[in-house]
């Protein structure tokens, strides 16, 4: 058995796994590739591979022509969160996940202390925003202050966004796109501190 077909989920945007780490995970010593078919185990094989911390499930079967075919599905980070000294991914399955020291996914930061709760709340919130082309270019990071309101902070201007309590948070959205639509291009969005979406029907923008 000499001949490998490493497949890595296609759909996915992350690149924490490459096949020398695969290669790795499976063969601790190079020449120990070389093996012969009958000595290979398929599950001992797929166990090392879902132990490794961002393999969500791995398929590993054999061709007739003896190649070996590994397929690997990564685990998706929906946002990143810094919670004092700790910082981590955090999962669409609402899974806990470290840092990887080859690859930094490119996701929203969410700052401050997160309940179990809350972070299931936060993967609806970032899904909304992800699957809206406005605020995903718009809205960058995500923090948690004393007050436990929950604040935006945009790419365009240099303002935060109140959102309050992360409840109801589909229509405070649908306002601040509603404002920005309105007023992006029409005023000097610098001007402004603050932008709240905490108050019934409007938006209360505040100038410096």
């Amino acid at each position: 058995m000499k001949k490998f077909n490493i497949i890595i989920d296609p759909l996915s945007k992350n690149h924490f796994i490459n096949e020398e780490i695969i290669k790795n995970i499976l063969f601790s010593r190079i020449e120990n590739i070389e093996k012969k078919i009958g000595q290979l185990c398929i599950l001992r094989m797929e166990k090392k591979l879902n132990n490794y911390p961002f393999i969500k499930k791995s398929e590993v079967f054999l061709s007739v022509d003896g190649t070996l075919n590994i397929k690997i599905w990564q685990k998706e980070p929906i946002l990143r969160i810094k919670d004092g000294n700790k910082e981590y991914y955090l999962t669409k399955d609402a899974e806990n996940l470290e840092l990887s020291p080859f690859y930094s996914s490119k996701v929203i930061l969410a700052k401050g202390p997160f309940s179990k709760k809350e972070k299931k709340d936060l993967i609806k919130f970032v899904n909304f925003i992800n699957y809206d082309e406005l605020l995903k270019n718009q809205i960058i990071s995500i923090k948690k202050n004393d007050h436990n309101l929950f604040i935006l902070i945009p790419k365009i201007g240099n303002h935060y966004i109140i959102l309050g309590n992360i409840k109801n948070f589909k229509n405070k959205l649908n306002k601040l796109k509603a404002f920005y639509k309105q007023y992006l291009n029409k005023i000097d969005i610098n001007r402004y501190k603050s932008i709240d979406l905490q108050y019934k029907d409007q938006v209360v923008a505040k100038k410096r």
